[in-house]
């Protein structure tokens, strides 16, 4: 096998990534292994830099572990941690991770080559190889990118458009004091004019202080092309003995000895936990991650301009755009974030994904440029609310204008077969007792939530497909304009809600509240979920002893009556959801854990639906759920 890389092909390629805005970084074309120095150049090899050599186990230094997200056809972005208080690293000082300062390795290039052979020379970078074997036998591209000082130390590096389709790669980074991290792996997508079908599954909720992640422990054995995360991957709260009561071995100390994050070094210190956690760790070195933020990303309930609805209703740009930073810091997406510029534009979350012929991914942020609740900020405007006229006011929006325009042309450009939404939030509506459960979610948003829907019928957008987050709960439903009066045969899309990794539930959230026990981040706030038990009891009308199974059953029976557009609804367990797509159809599987309270879970299949192609409608093919509800 010839392991040569022609030169002018090599040139072209990394040239191209370059136009495309690649992450810094600097490719050498060796195939070696990684204590193997490079051989004397020749008049057709590339100038090599000395290889950083491992001394060190595997791991040590990189507490954070290795991670990958956004992947395309040809590539993907690449993020690691290195620890300077165990490697000791000199990292780069910088105001903005600059990711068109790129230097290849090769004979008569110029540029900035002379800062970068610096960066390499003071051990100020990292040295990352890809290889399709995960022994590193042989590499793909070996290179050197920077260490970001300012930006918690970490790296940040896409390989787009150097790497084949629908392929799997390994990668792993090294120090030049001889630190070497984990090996990571991730797929790169398939080719656009490729029809195979795509298979990813889908996560929500993962508050650290409520319980173990067993969920993604069993979510990084799954055979997937990449993995989406729909929102709350942190919880800005910790220990509110308001409403959190953090389980054993679970707790979190911030610098600022407060209960929620507010500085620089408070939100670091959440996501630096968050990704020492094995069973995150475990599914971030198996999979590829896509991932959007909800709101506790920042704050609960956050709306614009950065307000904080729980801590006070003046904006708050300074806290908005530390926890902006922070999540450009730890999440491995190709977004770019410049810190000198306003909250609202120094990052742009929303973007794309074309996965094959088949499905287009679009991912929407529902929190940074949405307007206030529309009945008032209290938590009984919120939740469990008879509404108010401003739900209808078409000048009112969860997306903003440029944003929703943009999503517009998405979903009535794409060619795509199945055009799937990364949606935060509920979209269908939800009522109790004639009340609006949530308000912070699409029911709040009622005048925009028909724009959509209108324009998916205008522009005769089919296989429309809306993956959300946020409620805690499994939920099957479809989408409509008007939820009242259109017939199921005019639904406009399907939307399916996956179950939280940790944070709790209903049942959870009544039997604590039954208990006069705080309930770590509930999707109902407890003086709401007093009245709701309250309305419950009466409409129960019995004396004995209640408990959280049967006044769920009662709660879900309603749900069920009230909202029939709704198929299915379990807000019992917690777990994750996979989507497979084809030609033909889609198929939903959700997937639970039978306990998040210790390490270690057993998982079983939940419910199992099919969306046929053409058809907004739902068919149930498996459902079992905990209470035997429906």
């Amino acid at each position: 096998m010839n392991h040569e890389i022609n030169v002018d092909k090599s040139r072209r390629k990394l040239l191209k990534a370059f136009l495309a805005g690649s992450a810094l970084f600097v490719l050498e074309s060796a195939l070696s292994p990684l204590n193997t120095l490079a051989k004397p150049r020749t008049s057709n090899q590339v100038v090599k830099a000395a290889r950083y050599i491992a001394v060190h186990p595997a791991g040590v230094g990189f507490t954070q572990s290795v991670a990958s997200g956004d992947p395309t056809p040809s590539g993907a972005m690449l993020w690691t941690r290195v620890n300077p208080e165990i490697t000791g690293i000199e990292a780069v000082s910088a105001d903005i991770v600059d990711q068109t300062m790129i230097q290849w390795l090769e004979s008569g290039r110029n540029g900035s080559s002379v800062k970068i052979a610096e960066f390499i020379k003071n051990g100020q970078a990292v040295m990352v190889e890809i290889s399709k074997s995960s022994d590193f036998s042989t590499t793909v591209l070996t290179g050197f990118t920077p260490v970001w000082k300012d930006f918690d130390y970490i790296v940040r590096l896409d390989v787009d458009g150097l790497l084949d389709p629908s392929s799997y790669y390994y990668y792993r980074f090294t120090t030049k004091s001889g630190f070497v991290s984990q090996t990571g792996r991730f797929k790169t997508l398939p080719a656009e004019t490729d029809e195979t079908p795509v298979k990813f599954a889908y996560i929500t909720c993962q508050d650290y202080t409520n319980g173990y992640f067993n969920a993604l422990n069993h979510l990084a054995e799954e055979e997937l092309d990449f993995v989406v995360h729909v929102g709350d991957y942190i919880y800005e709260s910790v220990g509110d003995p308001l409403y959190q009561s953090p389980i054993e071995g679970r707790q979190i100390t911030l610098p600022s000895g407060g209960t929620k994050a507010t500085t620089l070094e408070d939100y670091r210190t959440i996501y630096r936990i968050y990704r020492e956690d094995a069973d995150l760790q475990k599914l971030h070195e198996r999979h590829a991650m896509i991932g959007i933020w909800d709101d506790h990303e920042f704050a609960n309930d956050t709306y614009y301009p950065a307000i904080a609805p729980d801590d006070s209703l003046s904006p708050d740009p300074e806290r908005r755009l530390i926890a902006n930073q922070v999540w450009y810091e730890y999440m491995p997406a190709r977004v770019m974030f410049d810190k000198g510029a306003p909250f609202d534009q120094s990052i742009q979350i929303y973007r794309s994904f074309k996965i094959g012929s088949l499905v287009e991914l679009i991912m929407t942020d529902e929190r940074l440029y949405r307007s206030p609740h529309p009945c008032g900020p209290a938590v009984t405007d919120k939740y469990f609310s008879s509404g108010c006229a401003d739900i209808d006011n078409p000048n009112r929006s969860m997306l903003g204008t440029e944003q929703r325009e943009w999503f517009f042309s998405k979903l009535a450009s794409s060619d795509a077969v199945w055009k799937i939404w990364g949606n935060e939030v509920q979209f269908a509506v939800l009522k109790l007792l004639g009340r609006y459960l949530n308000l912070d979610a699409w029911d709040g948003y009622d005048a925009e939530r028909q724009k959509i829907a209108r324009h998916l019928k205008n522009f005769n957008v089919k296989n429309v497909i809306a993956l959300t987050g946020d409620f805690h709960t499994f939920d099957a439903a479809l989408m409509k304009e008007d939820y009242i009066h259109d017939p199921d045969s005019e639904a406009v899309g399907v939307e399916l809600m996956v179950g939280s990794v940790t944070s709790s539930n209903l049942r959870e959230a009544l039997r604590n509240a039954l208990n006069n026990v705080p309930t770590n981040s509930s999707p109902i706030p407890l003086p709401v979920l007093d009245e709701i038990i309250k309305v419950l009891k009466s409409r129960l009308g019995i004396v004995t002893t209640l408990t959280a199974e049967l006044l769920l059953k009662e709660l879900q029976s309603i749900i069920k009556l009230e909202n029939p557009w709704i198929e299915l609804f379990d807000s019992t367990t917690h777990g994750y959801a996979v989507l497979e797509l084809s030609q033909a159809k889609a198929i939903w599987t959700t997937y639970t854990v039978d306990q998040i309270e210790t390490k270690g879970a057993r998982k079983s299949l939940h419910w199992q639906c099919e969306i046929p192609r053409d058809k907004a409608e739902l068919r149930v093919l498996e459902s079992n759920t905990l209470l035997n509800l429906f």
